[in-house]
């Protein structure tokens, strides 16, 4: 081997090891920063917390991605915290971009939309979120939005989507069904639905109770 090259071997090897150092370096900037905004996170000062991430994230280090991710989450839930729903709304986009079937991100996001009283998009985001992932717990979600606004039938008509298409909350869908009808004054229709919950989930006491309030309003 000429010198030529095993200079040029050792002269890589050393701008590697360079390089390697300084983003191990950035790494470790990047986490005590992390760190400090935690402890802001948890004292509730959300601005500080906001300010550290930032800093932490424009700490550009090639071992920092999973730490990244992690940091975008506080940070969105801090600007959600104070009310500055649209820059939390911009960070879950960007989330949903990484991992489009992470529900949690199109529920948080949805949970930005009704804070804004913006129903419309928060329907819509959560109607997402559940062709994205067939989770039937958006659907229960966009039935509270319609039972809030009282539009009784919208949120029955979820309801029966999420129950027709089974899964663990159905049992939930089902019971949400008696309280969408009882708060609607439909007394029969919530005993009915009240009725055949019973049948298949017995020695439920709570419901026994409604079933025996509710026979007593029709």
């Amino acid at each position: 081997m000429s010198k030529i090259i095993r200079r040029t071997m050792l002269l890589l090897f050393l701008v590697i090891l360079a390089v390697g150092y300084f983003q191990w370096n950035m790494y470790g900037q990047k986490v005590e920063l992390r760190e400090e905004a935690l402890l802001y996170f948890k004292e509730e000062d959300y601005s500080k917390t906001i300010k550290y991430l930032q800093q932490a994230l424009d700490k550009r280090s090639v071992f920092g991605n999973k730490i990244d991710h992690d940091m975008r989450c506080y940070m969105a839930e801090s600007y959600y915290q104070l009310e500055q729903y649209d820059k939390a709304e911009k960070i879950y986009d960007q989330l949903l971009k990484d991992s489009e079937k992470e529900k949690k991100y199109y529920l948080l996001k949805g949970r930005c939309y009704q804070a804004e009283e913006e129903y419309g998009k928060a329907v819509q985001i959560l109607e997402t979120g559940y062709d994205k992932t067939g989770d039937s717990e958006f659907i229960k979600q966009i039935s509270d939005i319609y039972l809030e606004q009282e539009e009784y039938e919208k949120a029955i008509a979820y309801v029966d989507k999420g129950i027709k298409a089974g899964g663990d909350s159905k049992k939930e869908l089902m019971y949400q069904k008696v309280i969408i009808y009882e708060k609607s004054q439909d007394y029969q229709a919530a005993y009915d639905a009240v009725k055949e919950y019973c049948e298949l989930f017995p020695n439920d006491d709570d419901a026994e109770k409604e079933m025996v309030f509710l026979s007593t309003r029709i």
